[in-house]
């Protein structure tokens, strides 16, 4: 009787005992189906999130085609040629998105003679630009142009270093075209100033420390 006891007291220690460790294995199963379960959740809220549609009122840097070296190339400028190595996209005011154009006679190439500069937009000449060559209108062409703010009004201005044909030698004529903000004007006056410079850094530094000169 007290060994039949003892059997059956054991029997029930034993079946306690496997009913724990079932019940203490399956806990973690539990809780890492429901962890993955609940990552899965979130990865597809977030791929939702992520592929939502841009609206179609939001503006952005498409919205327009911003002109290239290439299109400003491309500009009809009449029986004239457009000098390429100086026409350049201009993407400020007072003319955004538009061409600063660089046009020469083209039977004279070497050098590019007869020369002329306009800020085209949309295919269509929209500024001239005054006092070209400080009012030599012929024998002159464009070495090279910047646009640069040269008075700290963020304002972007336009510097062109220019050459003009002489029976001795060829000769500087540089101007600094001033943005008002609804143009671009110069001074012959103070043009006359920069006729010993050949580069533009050096244009530019020198109007830098004489500002009284060329923005009045």
């Amino acid at each position: 009787m007290r060994k039949e006891i003892c059997v059956l007291i054991l029997a029930a220690a034993c079946f306690a005992s496997c009913a724990i460790k079932e019940k203490v294995d399956e806990q973690p199963k539990n809780q890492a189906a429901e962890s993955t379960k609940a990552a899965a959740e979130i990865k597809t809220t977030e791929t939702v999130e992520t592929n939502k549609p841009v609206s179609a009122n939001k503006k952005d840097v498409f919205d327009e085609i911003k002109v290239t070296k290439t299109d400003c190339a491309s500009v009809d400028v009449g029986d004239s040629a457009v000098m390429a190595k100086q026409t350049f996209p201009v993407d400020f005011a007072p003319f955004t998105n538009s061409c600063f154009v660089t046009a020469y006679n083209p039977e004279y190439d070497d050098p590019p003679l007869e020369s002329e500069f306009a800020i085209y937009k949309d295919g269509k000449k929209v500024f001239d630009f005054p006092g070209q060559f400080n009012g030599v209108e012929y024998g002159c062409w464009v070495e090279g142009a910047a646009f640069e703010d040269l008075n700290g009004d963020n304002l972007k201005d336009i510097i062109v270093a220019g050459m003009c044909s002489a029976k001795s030698a060829p000769y500087s004529e540089n101007m600094v075209y001033v943005n008002t903000g609804n143009a671009f004007t110069t001074s012959e006056d103070a043009n006359s100033k920069l006729a010993d410079f050949k580069r533009i850094k050096d244009i530019t530094d020198f109007v830098r420390k004489n500002q009284q000169i060329f923005f009045k």
